[in-house]
């Protein structure tokens, strides 16, 4: 009777595990200053991103994703959050102190809040396994960003390239033989200036200058390439998109390594970008100056794991979709406070994309929204807010701006109903250097 018994269990457990489906693995890649125009699966002239373009043939693809900030530290809490900059507040108020080269530290008030809800925490209740490897100082430990990680590593100093990140989770990986499924973000830092590939990718899209300049001269050194040139412009263009080659060549390891395993069929992966870089289309360069589609249009792709492939969504979507979408798929409630949509809700529906904030290098909040394919930017000339509008359907790069009557989309965005109260945070002042050599001071 007892075996009876026994052997009756088990069929009922085989029965019960057969009919739930394999969570899937989750492997999120945000690949650091990587406007979307510039990815051959985007349109772009040049085959920058042949894995990529693979990945998202394989997958769904969103032609209009909107990152909710400028710069790093804020877009990353949308993301992780699913909340918008007014809301979630990091990096809301960042105030650079002794910016000149005596500067010993930076700090930034509104970290990520440990009351958020945060998707590495939220998956590792839910049994899964984390692995963080981040790049830059901003999404470190003390902006606690190391919160619901197993494994957390950032890189304060020098950000590590492309292939030392890859590496790191194939090793992390091939380490481990847990069947928990495991969420692994990785954070590739490669476009970020200074635009520096190594060969053979720094002239794969051109030749080199006769001296090898890869920084925008914000330091008005006359040894540097002058941003003022319009001859210059091409060169950086050449390198960052041999940056983004290298990158992309990177991840074609990564994909090679989860099909080796044969982890392919139950593992989601995720490309994104935290935002992107202008060169001068406004007169500007870099990111986190303003809220232009070259710094705020990312890429957005989702593959494997049941993902519909073959897609090209036009829907506009923005960064604080993608904790929602994850939580949706894997039938975990939503937090209330998560602003953004399930990515494959059936239901479509008119809303606000906005980008806001206080811009690390600006004292006046300033924000855009993007509604239907209409965009709307709040800029300050230094007397007073003015208004601009540009349909993104036929003119995508914003170049014909018209200055329209107060938007009330705009109004909302411009104040900041945070949801906790803020935080500040002090850097260690070792890592000012380190952010001086990123072009931050």
């Amino acid at each position: 009777m007892h075996r009876i018994l026994l052997f009756t269990g088990c069929i009922l457990m085989v029965l019960s595990s057969c009919g739930e489906p394999a969570r899937p693995n989750i492997v999120m890649i945000v690949i650091d200053t990587l406007r979307a125009e510039n990815l051959s699966c985007y349109g772009y002239g040049r085959n920058t991103t042949p894995s990529i373009d693979s990945l998202a043939a394989a997958g769904t693809l969103w032609t209009s994703c909107i990152a909710q900030s400028s710069w790093t530290l804020p877009s990353f809490t949308s993301m992780l959050t699913g909340t918008s900059e007014r809301t979630h507040g990091a990096g809301v108020d960042p105030e650079l102190t002794d910016m000149d080269e005596g500067s010993e530290w930076w700090s930034c008030e509104n970290m990520l809040h440990p009351d958020a809800p945060y998707l590495p925490t939220i998956l590792r209740d839910y049994g899964y396994r984390t692995y963080g490897h981040f790049n830059t100082a901003y999404v470190d430990s003390v902006h606690g960003f190391s919160r619901g990680f197993d494994r957390y590593t950032c890189q304060t100093g020098a950000p590590a390239d492309a292939d030392v990140i890859v590496q790191g989770f194939i090793g992390w990986a091939d380490s481990t033989d847990s069947e928990e499924p495991f969420f692994a973000l990785l954070h590739l830092f490669d476009p970020h200036a200074p635009y520096d590939p190594p060969s053979p990718y720094d002239t794969l899209f051109g030749p080199l200058a006769e001296e090898h300049r890869t920084f925008w001269d914000v330091s008005r050194d006359s040894t540097r390439r002058s941003i003022s040139d319009p001859g210059n412009r091409q060169h950086y263009i050449d390198l960052y998109d041999g940056e983004i080659a290298f990158a992309d060549a990177q991840l074609g390891r990564l994909f090679s390594f989860i099909r080796s395993e044969g982890l392919a069929g139950n593992t989601m992966i995720i490309v994104v970008a935290d935002h992107g870089e202008e060169f001068l289309e406004h007169g500007g360069f870099g990111h986190g100056h303003a809220f232009y589609q070259q710094i705020v249009h990312v890429p957005l792709i989702l593959s494997g794991a049941s993902i519909p492939a073959g897609v090209r969504d036009t829907a506009w979507v923005g960064h604080f979709d993608i904790a929602p979408t994850i939580l949706a798929m894997l039938d975990i409630e939503v937090p209330e406070v998560m602003e953004g949509n399930d990515l494959f809700s059936p239901s479509r529906v008119s809303r606000v994309i906005p980008s806001s904030g206080k811009l690390y290098m600006e004292n006046d909040w300033i924000c855009s929204v993007v509604r239907d394919g209409v965009k709307t930017l709040r800029m300050d000339d230094g007397t007073r807010f003015i208004d601009f509008s540009a349909n993104l359907v036929t003119d995508p790069g914003e170049m014909e701006l018209e200055e329209v009557e107060n938007s009330g989309d705009l109004d909302n965005y411009m104040l900041t109903p945070r949801a906790w109260e803020p935080m500040q945070v002090r850097m260690d002042e070792s890592l000012s250097p380190a952010l001086r050599d990123l072009g931050y001071f």
